[in-house]
């Protein structure tokens, strides 16, 4: 067992701190572990309770360590991380976080428009469009649950099969279409019984609701999208301009 140097300069707290952070990032705790008691860290190192206390603070500010009410200390599962200023497709996202990406199709349909989908695809009167419901994973888990709507003239998108495929990727090779700009909004929801079945965790648990109408590269509306995201599992950073 690894000591505290109680002649150091460094305080005990930070010291503590630096031995949990490594046996972290050395693989010695893992993702989702529970870490000793404050009383038990308190013992084997001869320390205060008070001091490990902070040390443990400091670990939860900064996600790496998370607390459960009733239950105890764990190792925090990094989270994906996506910064605004620069978008990714889920498929680049997961690359850029070191994890697998996956999908699976529930829904692939031609559909009639609401007035949503005429006002944000500036829809044709009477243009139907195609519904793409999809479960997004990342190393095998459902992280979240997505529906597009793209204008029915795309209707040969049909014909795709979209599990495990990045659909930009197809857009773009199949039907020469790039993203461009896009709009996002950001709400809280909790998730009804059918998206908790279909992301595998409780009715009622927290979600990201991200509604996006995305552009393609001649600045007309590709399409539009409603994505419950898993806020266990995700966080997003967006750069914020200066407030004159």
């Amino acid at each position: 067992m690894r000591e505290l140097d109680v002649n150091s300069k460094v305080p005990l707290y930070k010291q503590l701190k630096n031995l949990i952070f490594n046996d972290i990032r050395d693989g010695k705790l893992k993702p989702n572990q529970k870490i000793l008691t404050e009383q038990e860290w308190s013992e084997i190192y001869q320390i205060s309770r008070m001091t490990v206390r902070k040390a443990l603070a400091e670990l939860v500010d900064e996600e790496v360590l998370t607390k459960k009410q009733g239950k105890g200390t764990f190792v925090q599962e990094p989270k994906i991380t996506e910064d605004l200023s620069n978008p990714n497709s889920f498929t680049n996202l997961c690359k850029r976080n070191g994890k697998t990406s996956g999908g699976r199709t529930i829904k692939l349909v031609l559909q009639d428009a609401t007035e949503r989908d005429v006002k944000e695809l500036q829809l044709e009167p009477d243009e139907q469009v195609i519904r793409i419901e999809r479960i997004r994973m990342a190393d095998d888990l459902p992280v979240l649950l997505e529906n597009l709507f793209f204008p029915g003239h795309l209707k040969t998108i049909l014909a795709e099969n979209l599990d495990d495929e990045s659909l930009y990727k197809i857009l773009s090779n199949k039907y020469g279409l790039v993203t461009g700009n896009s709009v996002m909004e950001f709400e809280i929801s909790e998730c009804n019984k059918y998206e908790a079945n279909y992301l595998c965790i409780k009715t009622g648990s927290p979600l990201l609701l991200v509604r996006e109408v995305v552009y393609d590269q001649y600045n007309r509306p590709l399409h539009r999208t409603k994505t419950l995201i898993r806020g266990d599992k995700f966080k997003y950073i967006s750069p914020r301009m200066k407030v004159i």
